[in-house]
């Protein structure tokens, strides 16, 4: 089997760059030949985007050349490096992008020749896949951006809905993803199948010596509003509990530099940046409470690796989430679930919602720090079972029985 994966962004700097390193490098695991395109900047090295495959066999789409003029479009309106957003794009930026595309997946298709083409995120660069390429099976991972995209950039939601509407097999994160899809995008419920996502679990696993004697709070994402930072640290500044929060992460532009800022001037609250994978398993070894008040999250991976690494868990109470946490961790404590607030869009917090959103927010993490003062601990057999369901190995198998069904029909 020959697999092309495409990708429109940088891969590893996001929870979709993540899972399209993960998806190589089990492919790579299982003898698999493969090739990827991705979108990098002008100047990054191949090397940098960390797949464990040959360089020959990675295809770029530079952004910030003369051809493409600008950086890397992101799902997100804030990303963890610099980057141009979808919302913005006008016919002349839209015939760029696709031009771009096009050349090089014309490139990667004629030098690799693949039986089947995975791409992430039902969104332009998978409609153009599709139209450029009729016969060959094209199957996409959904990350839920593509989602919030349908909104926030609404000239290009009748092009992507008419274009992905072609692609072979649709596979999601969980079942209210999955509806969402069948409904936005019209698709027939048999082309949708749900093949969640994963964690690296040689990574990812229990170190209790390695926790830190003061209690630790972690958050890991991008620094931006749309992920509830700026009332995290609003929350942490009020609490009356002697503890740490760690800001694991990064972000581009005016809304990310100034909740750097802000986690500067407040007390106990250390800026990690962006870390590579081993990095972030070490700090969740070392905490002991992982913090998550996004108003939106596809699947977050980090919830899956901070249970592993045996944190507490503070999550906003968004669809997929309790699919994925299992009850008992909620109803024992180990997991709290704050409401998520009325949104305007797709993710903005009007004022009259801000001070319960703080309130809860503040009342949960008093809660999982009096917890972790106390020593509570829990053990969770129906939660390890899904954390062994959830190693990349697992999703990897769902997600190859969709290769074979694609390639080999009934």
């Amino acid at each position: 089997m020959r697999i092309l994966h495409c990708l429109s962004q940088i891969p590893g700097k996001t929870g979709s760059g993540v899972f399209l390193q993960a998806i190589v490098r089990e492919s790579a695991a299982n003898k698999i030949e493969q090739a990827v395109v991705c979108g990098l900047p002008a100047t990054m090295p191949l090397e940098e985007s960390h797949l464990e495959i040959d360089t020959e066999n990675i295809f770029p789409v530079r952004f910030e050349t003369n051809t493409l003029p600008f950086p890397v479009t992101g799902m997100s309106a804030v990303m963890p490096y610099p980057s141009s957003r979808f919302s913005a794009f006008n016919r002349l930026n839209l015939e760029q992008y696709e031009a771009a595309f096009s050349k090089t997946l014309k490139e990667a298709i004629t030098k690799f020749s693949p039986d089947i083409i995975h791409t992430h995120h039902l969104w332009i660069m998978t409609a153009l896949t599709k139209k450029l390429f009729p016969n060959i099976p094209v199957i996409t991972s959904v990350h839920g951006t593509e989602l919030r995209k349908l909104k926030l950039a609404p000239q290009l939601a009748a092009i992507v809905i008419e274009g992905v509407s072609r692609v072979d097999r649709v596979m999601v994160l969980n079942h209210d993803q999955r509806r969402q899809v069948i409904k936005e995008y019209g698709f027939p419920a048999e082309k949708v199948v749900v093949t969640g996502t994963g964690y690296r679990q040689d990574l990812f696993c229990r170190s209790l010596a390695a926790k830190e004697k003061l209690p630790t709070i972690i958050y890991a994402g991008k620094l931006s509003r749309a992920k509830g930072v700026p009332w995290l640290l609003k929350a942490f500044a009020e609490l009356k509990n002697e503890s740490v929060l760690w800001l694991a992460g990064s972000g581009d532009g005016p809304e990310s530099e100034a909740i750097r800022v802000t986690a500067s001037a407040t007390p106990n609250v250390e800026l990690l940046g962006a870390l590579t994978q081993a990095e972030l398993a070490a700090r969740f070894q070392r905490a002991h409470i992982l913090v998550l008040p996004s108003f939106y999250e596809g699947l977050p991976l980090v919830l899956l690796e901070a249970l592993a690494c045996d944190c507490r868990v503070v999550v906003t109470d968004l669809p997929g989430i309790r699919e994925l946490l299992i009850a008992e961790t909620i109803a024992e404590g180990l997991v709290s679930c704050i409401p998520l607030p009325p949104l305007t869009g797709p993710d903005t917090l009007e004022t009259e919602h801000e001070k319960p959103f703080l309130s809860n927010l503040k009342k949960a993490l008093s809660e999982q720090l009096k917890r972790v003062k106390e020593q509570q601990f829990i053990c969770s057999l129906k939660l390890q079972k899904r954390l062994d369901e959830t190693g990349w190995h697992q999703v990897f198998k769902r997600i190859g029985n969709v290769y074979n069904e694609v390639i080999h029909p009934k």
